[in-house]
């Protein structure tokens, strides 16, 4: 009796909006760095994309120990069990506890707004697991605090305010969990098992080796990166084959990729990279500055149209990136290359007369300057692959304009995209194919990589697929399974080889080859990639396209 007068006399002299308030700071904390991001200058996607990159983080270890995420999970529901058979008994949580799990119910309920709002504007419904764990986290939180739930006015220890927002609650976590259960036990339909052999398939026959060669940076560039790069020593990843006696070779083409708008990490290219050299091509991954602020010329007014813009940080990263080619020149292709490149090749030569171009984003776009450097430059005169993953806005200065006159017959073009890439617009790859439209049409194909929510995990055609973080079986049979297609071809006809060749070819070209992306374990087909050889003119939903202008 006196622990029980104890206790309310504790719960009389509890000023009454503590609660709320640390309910209201555990909300905060979970906005904290986005709003600590935005009021530092960061506009929101910059502020919002460190807890992008953890959710992501998070669903990816999530998938990889779906056991341990279940196990805990029951272990957390029956802790709350526990609580809600003491609330049952008229025993009360330790004011301890009890106010950490309002500090985790606010925290988790923050991450949950995030999390939707990212579902909308970003992920499109590519995380199953994530809000799942946060409906456990929630739903054992809510009946710890709170107990059973109760409707209005049945409990005359509550308020029907109370007593609705608590019913609400469980029913909001429940909702979160229902999704991911078929996932957690095992019954949701997976997608399908990577390729064990042919083309998408773990890289090979070659192993490979990269060395870092760092390339002077023009002053009129150096002096205009901003803080966020400034620690960066921007460099040449040159990634070689390492060949042996059983693979003789001749000689080897030539590969330039290009990252990302501020992504110069070579770690999140490497399984890209590794199906180009691994298949027998000598790989520079090139770094160019993305966060520069170049003087604007008075008067100038953006544009940005038809998939191209005046923007004059083209200009400055194209100087970049003509000092890195050089430096590749004479890293590479020199007489007297680099002592790495001879460790690795012996005799072997690098023959860029047969090229491929490609990159990711920004950098797709910047296939564009690759381009042209290359042309300049006598390269890719015999074969051209030019592969461009949701590309951005191009220049359009004349002056980086590459002469499309100087590309070979021998000259194929895949421009890629995911249908919820929620980044880039679908107008850019779209104007980006009309460049091309002297070459054959089926040789320039657009490409769309479909969403697929059927099973678990759900396949997403995001902005991101090209990069290490986001490889999944949407990306093993839409992407890396058109980029061995890709090397394998530019390689074959570098050798002479005209029945490897014409294999790979028809895997590049419109056909069931290249749309099939396999079955889910049930046997219901993989939504196909949707492929168009003239998105602009011959297809409705890209009918706004002529009109489109980008916002720089």
């Amino acid at each position: 009796m006196e622990e029980a007068n104890d206790s309310s006399v504790e719960e009389s002299t509890q000023p009454k909006f503590l609660n709320p308030g640390i309910l209201g700071l555990g909300l905060l904390a979970s906005f904290l760095q986005p709003i600590v991001l935005t009021l530092a200058g960061k506009d929101i996607n910059d502020a919002i994309w460190p807890h992008a990159y953890r959710a992501l983080q998070a669903t990816m270890l999530l998938r990889s120990h779906i056991t341990i995420m279940f196990l805990c999970s029951l272990l957390m529901f029956f802790a709350s069990l526990v609580a809600v058979q003491n609330h049952l008994k008229g025993k009360q949580l330790h004011v301890v506890h009890e106010r950490s799990l309002l500090f985790i119910l606010g925290l988790f309920s923050g991450f949950t707004v995030l999390y939707f709002l990212l579902d909308v504007f970003y992920l499109r419904g590519a995380f199953l697991l994530l809000p799942t764990m946060y409906g456990v986290i929630l739903l054992c939180c809510v009946l710890s605090v709170g107990g059973l739930p109760t409707l209005p006015m049945r409990d005359s220890k509550r308020s029907a305010m109370t007593s609705m927002v608590h019913l609400l609650s469980i029913f909001f976590a429940a909702w979160l969990v229902m999704p991911g259960i078929p996932a957690m036990i095992g019954i949701a339909p997976s997608p399908p098992d990577a390729p064990r052999i042919g083309y998408g398939a773990d890289p090979g026959p070659f192993d490979t080796t990269m060395t870092v060669h760092p390339y002077d940076m023009p002053a009129e560039v150096s002096g205009i990166i901003l803080d966020d790069e400034a620690d960066i020593d921007f460099s040449v990843y040159l990634t070689l084959p390492e060949l042996s006696s059983d693979l003789p070779l001749e000689n080897l083409p030539l590969a330039l990729l290009s990252h990302g708008w501020g992504y110069p990490v070579y770690e999140e290219y490497t399984d890209w990279i590794a199906h180009l050299s691994a298949r027998g091509m000598a790989v520079a991954f090139v770094q160019y500055p993305s966060h520069i602020d170049p003087p604007i010329p008075d008067g100038l007014e953006g544009e940005d149209i038809e998939g191209a813009s005046n923007w004059p940080h083209h200009y400055y990263r194209a100087m970049a990136i003509a000092s890195a080619l050089d430096t590749l020149e004479e890293v590479a292709l020199s007489d007297e290359r680099h002592t790495s490149v001879d460790m690795a090749l012996g005799n072997v030569t690098i023959d860029p007369s047969h090229l491929w171009i490609g990159g990711h984003s920004l950098g797709g776009a910047y296939s564009f300057i690759q381009l042209y450097e290359s042309l300049e430059r006598g390269w890719g005169n015999e074969t051209l692959f030019i592969d461009i993953e949701s590309g951005w806005t191009r220049p359009n200065q004349v002056e980086l304009q590459p002469n499309l006159s100087r590309m070979p017959n021998n000259t194929m073009v895949h421009i890629a995209r995911g249908v919820d890439d929620m980044t880039v617009d679908a107008c850019y790859s779209v104007h980006h194919q009309q460049v091309f439209s002297d070459l054959p049409q089926q040789h320039v194909l657009y490409i769309e990589l479909q969403s697929d929510l059927y099973g678990f995990p759900r396949l997403v055609g995001s902005h991101y697929l090209p990069t290490d973080s986001v490889h999944d079986r949407l990306a093993d049979y839409g992407v890396y399974r058109r980029i061995d297609a890709q090397a394998d071809w530019v390689v074959a006809r570098s050798r002479g080889d005209t029945i490897t060749e014409d294999w790979a070819y028809n895997h590049l070209i419109d056909s069931d080859l290249l749309r099939s992306m396999g079955q889910w374990s049930d046997g219901t087909d993989v939504l196909p990639l949707l492929v168009y050889t003239d998105a602009l003119n011959q297809h409705k939903k890209f009918e706004y396209c002529a009109t489109f202008e980008g916002v720089l």
